[in-house]
């Protein structure tokens, strides 16, 4: 461990499942950011716009529980639970109405929650939010004997450590979510190995929830009833990005989007300018 998950503005919210680590910072209206639903992903993949968005807005951002440095609970993940925390969050810490940027996975999530208590959010802004077709694909036979497998103690936690070493987690990110794998950076790889081995094997259960497909969902009752402000951010290289957003449009008209250049999932990495010209626009 480089202590790469490292910083100053750190708080712990105290939640019914475990404690959530979280920070804050700026002023002005809140907002708060959510990372893509990853067990290698942390709060600390906003870390290049979350300064600058600080200098017009009070800035949240969230460790989501089973990622980054949030308790990892032996449990099955699904996203009824991430729902309640959310929504949690925002009552009891934020304490009022909050504008919202999600990546990936997350998205969905988000949705679910606004739709749950439509008072606890304001403007919607989605990072490349998931395919609803992928989405809505629920866990069969064969994905409950791999989560069974992956949650063995020694054959499980073999292959989740294998599958999460520092170099299988650089050629993942290489090839799906950054479109110039040269733009990597080392600190960002850091971040990723240590997020996804803090606390040891616990983290293999949220890994074990994901690949099985408990933490996907039905998102048309959602997105069709939704009257919030929505804006999708999509990197220009992200494959079936176009075929998505006709997705959501089908359910909901007044969503909008931008598609931000020389980027693939994770635009606010690669090319974080363009994504703060976007935010400025639309908060």
């Amino acid at each position: 461990m480089k202590d790469a998950l490292f910083s100053k503005y750190g708080n712990t919210y105290s939640w019914r499942f475990g404690s959530l680590y979280y920070t804050k910072h700026g002023t002005g209206s809140p907002l708060l950011l959510i990372h893509d639903l990853n067990n290698c992903s942390s709060e600390l993949e906003f870390y290049k716009i979350k300064e600058e968005l600080s200098r017009s807005h009070t800035v949240y951002t969230l460790d989501l529980l089973g990622c980054g440095r949030s308790d990892k609970p032996r449990i099955t993940y699904t996203s009824y639970l991430y729902v309640q925390l959310i929504n949690d969050f925002i009552k009891n810490v934020i304490g009022t109405k909050t504008d919202i940027i999600a990546s990936g996975k997350s998205s969905s999530l988000i949705f679910l929650a606004c739709y749950t208590e439509p008072r606890n959010f304001s403007r919607l802004m989605m990072i490349n939010p998931e395919n609803m077709t992928k989405a809505g694909r629920y866990p069969g036979n064969r994905k409950k004997v791999l989560k069974y497998f992956m949650e063995l103690p020694i054959i499980g936690t073999l292959t989740y450590n294998i599958l999460h070493s520092r170099p299988m987690i650089q050629k993942k990110l290489a090839r799906e979510y950054f479109h110039r794998p040269k733009d990597i950076k080392q600190k960002y790889v850091d971040i990723c190995h240590e997020s996804a081995h803090k606390c040891g094997s616990d983290t293999k259960y949220l890994y074990a929830s994901l690949i099985s497909d408990y933490l996907n969902c039905n998102l048309i009752p959602s997105i069709k009833n939704l009257n919030h402000s929505i804006y999708f951010l999509m990197g220009d290289h992200t494959p079936e990005a176009e075929n998505t957003i006709e997705q959501y449009q089908v359910l909901n008209p007044s969503v909008e989007y931008h598609f931000i250049k020389g980027s693939k999932l994770l635009p606010h990495l690669e090319n974080p300018d363009e994504v703060l010209k976007a935010c400025k626009i639309f908060f």
